[in-house]
């Protein structure tokens, strides 16, 4: 115990406050964000192991946009099984990442800020996060008018 607080008081708050139900204190901050489509930015990437002491990639997605914007989606890539593998090289290139030859080599950072289109399912106590394709930042097609004026100047007309 710490001799830097007043116990007493703090033990008086402690037994003045009412007796919480399960989750009553997080009621509607930590619920769970519901099933269905959401655009997201990948926040953080990490290797962890599992309290089993199983390897995975550990992403955390924030909600762009809608009622649940700058909430969190947590995927986790599993590592154990070639099938796992086989979803986590899928996912990096839906990402537009560079799919290493070995996994070590891995440039977590290039995951980084890249913004998704994903869906969120739920069966039965399990959350799964599908990636379903990147988010274009820029439109790089030109557009029709633009493509015509392009066609109509010539260097003349160009002021410098």
């Amino acid at each position: 115990m710490s001799d830097s607080f007043d116990w007493s008081k703090i033990d008086k708050s402690w037994g003045d406050a009412a007796p919480g139900d399960k989750g009553s204190a997080s009621k509607g901050v930590f619920d769970t964000v519901p099933d269905g489509p959401y655009s997201v930015v990948i926040d953080k990437a990490e290797f962890k192991n599992s309290k089993a002491g199983n390897p995975y990639l550990n992403l955390v997605l924030v909600v762009q946009s809608g009622p649940h914007e700058g909430r969190w989606l947590f995927k986790r890539c599993m590592l154990s099984t070639s099938q796992n593998m086989t979803f986590l090289k899928k996912d990096l290139a839906v990402c537009g990442v560079k799919v290493p030859d070995r996994i070590s080599e891995l440039n977590l950072e290039s995951l980084l800020d890249r913004k998704l289109k994903v869906t969120k399912k739920t069966k039965d106590d399990f959350e799964n996060i599908y990636f379903d394709n990147l988010i274009d930042n820029f439109d790089m097609t030109p557009k029709q008018g633009a493509t015509d004026l392009a066609k109509r100047l010539s260097d003349e007309d160009i002021p410098f």
